[in-house]
């Protein structure tokens, strides 16, 4: 049997979208398969039909180990032998590590769920994922990186003969990618396909044996990694060439803007750190995950209070007690999280867009319809967000369309100064030059961004000057003249240079 799993001829459609025409996907036993597209594409869409979350349209069919494969639930499509790591995670937050790897499959011993066994079987795992925390430890106490191991460890254990990883790693530091890439080849050993959703490139050629391209639902092509360059891929994905992946709009730098001096967590996750940014000027702020990057915006936008410290905007103190405090002085964020604190998922674009900027849809004192849809109309255009309509249900777009809905949201208030926390996380290699283009048209327009990435490539490609955190503190700034990605990771990493 030449392949363990055959999709023929798949097609989906929603309400004004046809997310799938006709598209095919061939694996290999214990291959790594990459899916790649730009997002809207139909990667996930031809996922969910796999496992059961979404019901393929007539015609078409799936062949696992050669037999005819339908399944109604994810429940059901493990215990064939498919298991999946979403994109978006969904842990029980109020239940412990070894409650979540196990729920739906409990051990039972004399029709009880045996504890004790489970605890014992998740602590082996998570040593064997080399992860920290303990199996009793409730999620809610945990980072989002270790909250992705779980999913990946939960998946590991089902004994799945083919696992999809939606977006593995775009949580994880590069230590974890790298015990994760050790678990992949180890389950590739074992006969175990993978079949990998990513957009990080460097990932596809390290780890991938063979890809498989999407374009607006439909099939493009397959071939060996070995075979192709990444300049092939993008134009498989994009439908043309994208010469320069990081534009770099020349903007005039002007006198300080904002200034966060000697910021403080009484949890100490961050410690005594100070950051300004000058009129049009791109600061970004790199470190490993855990570092406290995000743990400083959300202290700078008042989701956090702060034990210590002093924030400036325009030179005037601003004492901030809730987001409302710093929000009333043009400052935005757009959050890492867009699932948690980013949207209203069951919301459709058009109420999502309007809700920081009502008083700019005002109509004699009232909200109006018929602003709030035409701003709505102009962002989706503006960020090319794809949907049939502004009044799309946001949890129904792809992931890097939920993003551009997050920074519209933003924009629309017209901020001075936009903190941007992984900004382009889980987008498309496309998509994310049109957000560069756009950070490059927000700084010409003299306002001033902020922003967080784990990727040091984009931080170098389209910041002036970077701030690097190590364990809750300043480690170094670096100017774009000394840009090096040995110096960024050397600060990131705490090591002296």
């Amino acid at each position: 049997m030449e392949y363990i799993l055959e999709m023929r001829d798949i097609s989906k459609s929603f309400p004004g979208v046809k997310a799938l025409d006709h598209v095919q996907l061939k694996v290999k036993p214990g291959e790594v398969h990459a899916l790649m597209g730009e997002n809207g594409a139909g990667k996930s869409t031809l996922m969910k039909i796999l496992m059961g979350i979404y019901k393929k349209d007539k015609g078409g069919e799936i062949l696992f180990n050669g037999q005819p494969y339908e399944v109604s639930n994810p429940k059901e499509a493990m215990d064939v032998g498919v298991a999946m790591i979403h994109q978006e995670l969904n842990p029980i937050f109020d239940m412990t590590v070894y409650e979540n790897i196990f729920a739906g499959r409990e051990i039972s011993k004399y029709g009880l769920v045996d504890k004790k066994a489970e605890i014992e079987a998740a602590a082996k795992l998570i040593q064997e994922c080399g992860l920290h925390v303990s199996p009793t430890d409730t999620l809610r106490g945990l980072t989002v990186a270790q909250c992705q191991l779980i999913e990946i460890i939960k998946a590991i254990s089902v004994d799945a003969k083919v696992i999809i990883m939606d977006e593995p790693t775009a949580a994880i530091s590069d230590r974890e990618v790298e015990i994760l890439f050790d678990h992949i080849r180890r389950l590739k050993e074992q006969g175990v396909a993978i079949i990998y959703i990513s957009h990080r490139m460097n990932e596809i050629f390290s780890i991938c044996d063979r890809v498989t391209v999407y374009r607006d639902g439909q099939y493009i092509g397959s071939g060996e990694t070995k075979d192709l360059d990444e300049n092939q891929l993008i134009k498989m994905m994009v439908g043309r060439e994208i010469v320069d992946v990081f534009p770099k709009t020349p903007a005039d730098i002007g006198e300080v803007v904002f200034e966060a001096r000697n910021i403080s967590r009484s949890d100490r996750k961050v410690k005594d750190v100070s950051i300004s940014v000058r009129r049009g000027e791109i600061l970004g702020i790199g470190g490993l995950v855990g570092a406290g990057r995000s743990e400083l915006v959300e202290s700078i936008f008042g989701m956090h209070r702060m034990s210590g410290g002093e924030i400036y905007v325009k030179g005037e103190r601003v004492q901030v007690r809730s987001p409302q405090d710093i929000i009333k002085r043009g400052v935005a964020l757009v959050t890492e999280d867009r699932k948690i604190t980013g949207l209203n998922l069951v919301a459709s674009i058009n109420d999502n867009i309007a809700v920081v900027a009502i008083r700019k849809l005002l109509s004699s004192g009232l909200y109006s319809k018929k602003k709030a849809r035409q701003a709505a109309q102009e962002y989706i255009e503006k960020l090319k967000i794809k949907t049939p309509s502004v009044d799309q249900i946001v949890g129904d777009l792809s992931g890097g369309n939920q993003q551009k809905v997050v920074i519209a949201k933003w924009l629309l208030n017209d901020p001075d100064i936009i903190i941007m926390d992984e900004p382009t996380r889980g987008i498309d290699v496309g998509a994310k030059r049109d957000i560069y283009i756009l950070i490059g048209s927000l700084v010409q327009q003299g306002k001033s961004v902020i922003m967080i990435s784990s990727e040091i490539p984009e931080l170098m490609g389209v910041c002036d000057r970077i701030a690097v955190m190590a364990e809750g503190r300043l480690s170094g700034e670096v100017r774009r003249e000394e840009f090096s990605q040995e110096r960024i990771m050397a600060l990131a990493s705490a090591i002296q240079v």
